[in-house]
Order: structure tokens, then sequence, then C-alpha cells
């Protein structure tokens, strides 16, 4: 067995889009609840076991194209380190271990809903979904939104209306900010992802700043609605918005928000900065 091909093909480091399932908890002030706190890090787990077995059966899917790719060429499964029938059987495990936790985890099954839910929506972008313009972006927005969700029915913590619509720009931000990365940096758009070819880059440059323009209003409507001592959180959010649609445009990433995010030191520190912030803001 190739234990690290395993733990590469599970993509652990996208775990971090799984953080946005504490934000409910965070913004109900209820970080500080120990019962709480530990069913969001169960639903925690149960989207990191699911997550990853999307991510293999998208894999298993566009094996081919990922060899035409010049950075996908080198994951397991289009590698060859990982046979597609060994890559079966473990998203299958993946998908069986973290609905068995959803479903045990909690009496309401609204987590085994959301996790159901994130699934059947990802498997359909995997196989069709995803080759029509627009509405790939909008579901991979979906995702995000999905993991909020299960996180706020994971706490009991409501998710209020500015928040939603925050989290749907901000989501729809970063997909048309990675077509379009993916669009600058590949040369034969058709044969990595067909969608692309649908895609105009004036139409993604629009898409994209029009994304962030709404993600500040919505936060900042959030902010004064909620907490109004969070409206002092609302510079950092603008910075953190300019400071990845820089990174976006120079040309320098496929525009993955993970990839995005942990390769920029600035970005990196500026969004530590601005949770201990919001935090402090919260709690004190």
């Amino acid at each position: 067995m190739h234990i690290r091909a395993y733990i590469t093909l599970a993509r652990p480091k996208h775990w971090l889009k799984n953080l946005l399932i504490f934000l409910p908890l965070l913004y109900a002030r209820n970080l500080a609840n120990p019962d709480l706190l530990m069913l969001t890090a169960m639903c925690f787990v149960v989207f990191c076991f699911i997550s990853s077995g999307v991510y293999i059966v998208n894999d298993i899917i566009d094996v081919e194209k990922d060899r035409q790719h010049p950075i996908k060429n080198t994951r397991p499964i289009a590698s060859g380190i990982v046979e597609i029938s060994e890559a079966v059987v473990f998203a299958l495990f993946l998908f069986v271990l973290g609905f068995s936790v959803a479903i045990l985890g909690w009496s309401n099954y609204l987590v085994a809903l959301f996790a159901l839910s994130y699934i059947l929506l990802n498997l359909a972008y995997s196989f069709f979904l995803k080759h029509y313009a627009i509405v790939d972006c909008f579901c991979i927005a979906a995702g995000f939104t999905l993991r909020i969700y299960a996180g706020s029915a994971a706490s009991n913590d409501r998710i209020t209306e500015w928040l939603f619509l925050t989290m749907i720009a901000v989501s729809l931000f970063m997909a048309f900010g990675k077509r379009r990365g993916e669009m600058m940096l590949v040369a034969d758009v058709v044969m990595t992802r067909k969608v692309l070819a649908s895609y105009d880059l004036q139409f993604l440059n629009g898409a994209v700043f029009a994304c962030a323009g709404l993600t500040i209003v919505f936060y900042s409507l959030w902010a004064v609605t909620s907490v109004s001592a969070m409206i002092y959180t609302v510079p950092l959010v603008i910075f953190i918005i300019c400071k990845y649609l820089l990174v976006v445009h120079n040309c320098n990433s496929f525009g993955d928000p993970t990839s995005v995010i942990l390769g920029d030191k600035t970005l990196l520190v500026t969004i530590g900065i601005f949770g201990l912030l919001s935090t402090i803001l919260l709690y004190y």
C-alpha cells in the first residue's frame, strides 16, 4: 500500500475549507461551550471524510484529462500510483465512515441530511454539472454554503440572512476566480476542463470583481446588524479581498482558494488577524 499516496489522494490541505463549519458557533458566541464545540468538531470530521471522498471520485472521473494537465498529472490516480479500483474502495470507505458519524452523532439527523446533500451535489457536479458554465460555479458556492448550514445544524445556531448572502457572494468570488486562474494558465482549456471553452476572460474578470464587491457589502451589512463592534473588521475584509484578487490576477496560481491562501503569507497572516480580532470583538 502507498500510504503517502492515499493521504495525497484525500487532499487533507483542502480540509481548510471545512473550517467554515465553525462560523455559526463562533458568531453565535458559543465557542466556549464545550458540548457545542465537540458537536461542531464532529461535524468538521464528517465533512473532512466526505469531502475527501468527493475529491477522489472527481479524480477518478477526470483521470484522462488530469494526465494532460501541467500540475494535476502528478496526482496519485493520474500518475498511476493508485489504481482506479483501489481509489473507488477508498472513496466508498470515506463516504460510509463520514455518513455513519453524521447519523450516530445527532438525533435530529440534520447534519446527516446536509452531509448527504453535499455528497449528492458533488457527485452530480463531478459527473455532469461541472460541464455547464456558471452552473459549475454555483455548485461550488452551494458546497461552501452546505458546510455552514451543517455547522449550524450541529450546534443549533441560526444562520442570519446577511451571513447567508455573504457566504454565497464570497463562494462565487472564489469559484469564478478559480476558473479565471485555470483559463490563464492552461494552454489547452478543452483538454483539461471542457467548461472553460464556454467562458470568456472579460466575463470572468467582471464576475470576480462583482462578487468581490457584493462580498464586502453583504459582510458590512451583517457586521452592523449583528454585533456593532464587528464593523471594525470590515477594513480587514476589504484588504483580504483585494489581496486575494491581486494573487489571482498575477497569474501565478490556478485560483484554487486553498492554494491561494496557503501560498501567500500576507494573506494567511491577515486572515489570522481577522479571526483573532473577530473573536475578541465577539467575546470581550
